[in-house]
């Protein structure tokens, strides 16, 4: 399902259900999410409406070292 990651180059699916379960604030709305990307593999790319509407990008994901 990448063609639905037309935006997003570089968030996959095993980094934002990590994202989900250690930062995002809202747990209730984190889990909805975490059954949705149970239907996508671990290293697809997470598609640009779920980023969207989690109101995420990919600067969230960056790591600075």
């Amino acid at each position: 399902m990448s063609e639905l990651a037309r935006k997003n180059k570089t968030v996959k699916v095993h980094q934002l259900r990590k994202y989900l379960i250690k930062n995002y604030p809202n747990r209730s709305v984190a889990q909805i999410y975490l059954e949705v990307l149970e239907n996508f593999e671990e290293d697809e790319l997470v598609p640009d409406l779920i980023l969207e509407n989690l109101l995420l990008d990919e600067e969230d994901f960056r790591v600075d070292g």
